[in-house]
């Protein structure tokens, strides 16, 4: 009976690794997951996990992350342990065998709780794109244009008031519903209320804003955000969990979102897309448009700034790079660089109808970069992957 519950296991560990690997090596196809997945399943999926993880005030994310930790350890424990008593190869290979088979498991969870979205068809081919009007100039229009209108609605976004860190604004609710009946979305998504998480410390040093926890479709923020922050970003998070997976596309879909969910919302987008369209502008070309922002904005681009200080280098590189890794294996070739192709699909759709730039005489300060003030220095980048 042993050898017969042996080959059983062994039997179950090579099918999870076989799937796994084939899935890994050989994915479905964007119309197949399109079809099936993105329209069939994964709402059904997404509806019914996050609706079970919302009542839960905890993070299932953390509670899993801590389960798997402990069943890796008992899975090693118990290797080494038979390997100092008898058959040192045999034992340990059972660990690395054992070892193997969790992850496979952690991946096809990953993979049908939410992972597979990576596969489905960009933004851009689902809408009317024209890569003709990405242009620096465009571009740079588009950084004015944010300026000009971040200047106009902070003073109605401060005198409404931002939400809570923990809250679950209905007005944005209500927006990203909006903007997903808009992409043709078969059914709304049923938004996961922010979380603290154990990695908050880790969130901090990384300059991590926010995250969708995979497994049990839930949204962890970053517990320092900053009021103005708070929209744009679970704006973004919330359209990770309806489905768009690359960064851009979450983005974009992000902050029509907040900018649809009133003066709160707005203000917190447009001055999102300060920081965005602006980093893409020559250093000199940067300080003469960053020169426009008025004093309010300004200061919550610093009240940003001193929440990044808590950001530890090292730790942000290796996040970003492993981030990086992690996109890539999913098909994102431009792996975190895919947060810049926001900008590319704002002007591509045209859909804030930017004002096209009018040409002014040369700044006095042109051909000086160390002569813009000292408060039109580069906006700060906060992430949210």
């Amino acid at each position: 009976m042993g050898g017969v519950k042996f080959s059983a296991k062994a039997a179950a560990q090579l099918t999870l690794l076989f799937v796994a690997a084939l899935v890994a090596v050989f994915p479905p196809g964007a119309p197949s997951v399109e079809r099936f997945y993105a329209d069939g399943l994964y709402p059904i999926i997404q509806a019914s996990v996050t609706s079970v993880s919302n009542r839960v005030p905890i993070a299932l994310f953390d509670v899993a992350l801590v389960v798997l930790s402990l069943i890796l350890i008992g899975i090693w424990t118990w290797s080494i342990k038979q390997a100092r008593r008898k058959q040192v190869i045999r034992s340990l290979w059972r660990g690395f065998a054992a070892t193997l088979t969790l992850l496979a498991i952690v991946y096809l969870w990953f993979l049908a709780a939410w992972g597979l979205n990576y596969a489905r068809p960009r933004l851009e081919s689902q809408l009317t794109f024209d890569a003709s009007k990405v242009t620096p100039q465009a571009v740079r229009a588009l950084a004015e244009h944010a300026i000009a209108q971040a200047n106009r609605t902070h003073a109605a976004a401060h005198a409404t008031g931002f939400p809570g860190t923990w809250d679950t604004p209905q007005s944005l609710i209500d927006a990203l519903h909006s903007v997903e009946r808009d992409l043709g979305r078969p059914r709304p998504t049923v938004v996961a209320r922010p979380k603290f998480s154990l990695l908050s410390p880790y969130y901090r040093a990384a300059g991590v804003s926010g995250q969708l926890a995979p497994f049990f479709l839930e949204t962890l923020l970053n517990p320092d955000l900053t009021g103005p922050e708070r929209p744009a970003i679970l704006g973004h998070e919330w359209a990770h969990l309806a489905g768009f997976a690359p960064e851009s596309d979450a983005s974009f879909v992000g902050l029509l979102a907040a900018m649809r969910s009133g003066p709160a919302g707005e203000y917190s987008a447009w001055l999102d897309l300060v920081s965005e369209a602006s980093r893409q502008l020559q250093p000199v070309t940067q300080r003469l448009v960053l020169e426009q922002l008025g004093p309010g904005p300004r200061q919550d681009q610093n009240a940003i700034r001193e929440r990044l200080r808590a950001v530890v280098p090292t730790v942000d590189r290796a996040a970003w790079a492993t981030y990086d890794q992690l996109l890539r294996s999913q098909g994102v070739e431009e792996g975190v660089q895919s947060y810049s192709r926001v900008i590319e699909l704002l002007l591509g759709t045209d859909v804030l109808k930017v004002p096209p730039m009018i040409p002014q005489a040369a700044s006095p300060q042109a051909g000086d970069p160390h002569a813009a003030s000292p408060a039109a220095q580069a906006p700060p980048t906060p992430q949210a992957p």
